[in-house]
């Protein structure tokens, strides 16, 4: 449970509404969140799903999946509270194969419909939508009050500084693999 609790602190800030909270917000949040999260697990309402490297024996990501929740019309459905992949496992299938489980488990308990929510900010829900979902609704807020607009500014430079990091992150990766990539023809 501590490493899924880890995986969920470093994804918090795409998988909750990363829009109006800062990143110490999504944290705290996600840990707060999760002693709860714990006992559902324990009562049987959630199930975690959770993808290992096998060569490592280490948590590369997890998924959350609500196996109790209903929807807008009273109909039960699954829901899928957080799905989160380690940095250097995304875009090797991870999600993917969390998803196809979480479709698994949905059909296997009878249940027709599997739901998920995504914050504006989230880079993967695009994923999801090639992975067969269905954008059924959009949520939108409106800041208020001034202290309204000021945490969206608070909350923008957050993630205009996330953007700089993973732009410089996803530029070492690039140079990294062409380094691999020049060495393997080397040899």
């Amino acid at each position: 449970m501590e490493k899924i609790l880890d995986l969920a602190v470093a994804a918090s800030t795409f998988t909750f509404n990363g829009l109006r909270s800062t990143p110490a917000e999504c944290v705290q949040g996600i840990r707060a969140e999760f002693v709860d999260l714990q006992k559902y697990l324990q009562r049987g309402t959630y199930r975690f799903l959770v993808a290992l490297d096998q060569d490592t024996d280490t948590v590369v990501g997890y998924l959350m999946l609500d196996l109790y929740d209903v929807d807008d019309l009273g109909r039960r459905q699954t829901f899928i509270e957080d799905c989160a992949t380690l940095p250097d496992y995304a875009g090797q299938g991870v999600a993917h194969a969390l998803y196809a489980e979480a479709i698994k488990t949905t059909a296997d308990l009878g249940v027709d419909f599997m739901g998920a929510e995504f914050a504006a900010s989230n880079p993967f829900y695009e994923a999801s939508l090639r992975n067969g979902c269905i954008l059924e609704s959009y949520r939108v807020v409106r800041p208020c009050t001034k202290a309204a607009h000021e945490k969206l500014e608070v909350a923008k430079q957050f993630r205009e500084a996330d953007k700089t990091v993973q732009t410089k992150l996803s530029s070492l990766k690039e140079r990294r693999e062409a380094g691999r990539a020049r060495r393997q023809r080397k040899t």
